[in-house]
C-alpha cells in the first residue's frame, strides 16, 4: 500500500512524477475493484476525478473504447467518465468520451463509431492531457495528502 504524502511533499514533487505518485495512491485505496464505483464515490472529488480520468484514458489507450466497455469494473465508471474529463479542463476528450458513452448498445454501427472516436482520442496531445491533471491535481493537493 502506498504511504499518502503531506501537502509540501506532493507540492515539491516534479510534475512528471506527482500524476503517478497519486494515480499509484489512488489504487491503493481502492478497496472494491468488482464495485468501482461505489467506491470512488465514498471519495473525494479530487480523487473520483483523477481515479476515473487515468482509468478511462488507461483503458482506451490499451484497447480502445471497445476494451474501456468491456470491462465490466471500467464500465461502471462510464457514466460519470466525460464530467471528470470536463472537471480537469480536458473537453476535447470530454466530447469524445461522452459521445463513446451516447453509442446505443444495439447501434450496428457501433464498433466502427468507437473504431472512429479511438482515432479522434489518441490523435489528441496526451502530454496535454497529462499536464492538466497536473495542474488539477496541484490546486487540490490537500485532497490527496495525509
Amino acid at each position: 500500500m502506498t504511504t499518502p504524502m503531506s501537502v509540501s511533499d506532493l507540492a515539491s514533487l516534479p510534475d512528471v512524477a506527482l500524476e503517478s505518485v497519486i494515480f499509484d495512491q489512488l489504487v491503493s485505496k481502492m478497496d472494491n475493484w468488482d464495485a468501482p464505483r461505489a467506491a470512488v464515490e465514498r471519495w473525494s472529488e479530487p480523487e473520483r476525478v483523477c481515479f476515473v480520468v487515468n482509468a478511462t484514458a488507461d483503458e482506451v489507450f490499451n484497447g480502445g473504447f471497445s476494451q474501456f466497455f468491456f470491462d465490466p469494473a471500467a464500465r461502471q465508471l462510464s457514466d460519470i467518465a466525460a464530467q471528470c474529463f470536463s472537471a480537469v479542463g480536458a473537453e476535447p476528450w470530454a466530447a469524445i468520451v461522452q459521445a463513446a458513452c451516447d453509442l446505443d448498445d444495439g447501434d450496428t454501427d457501433k464498433t466502427d463509431r468507437l473504431s472512429e472516436l479511438d482515432d479522434q482520442f489518441f490523435a489528441l496531445d496526451d502530454a496535454t492531457l497529462s499536464d492538466l491533471i497536473v495542474a488539477y491535481i496541484r490546486a487540490n493537493l490537500a485532497s490527496f495528502a495525509a
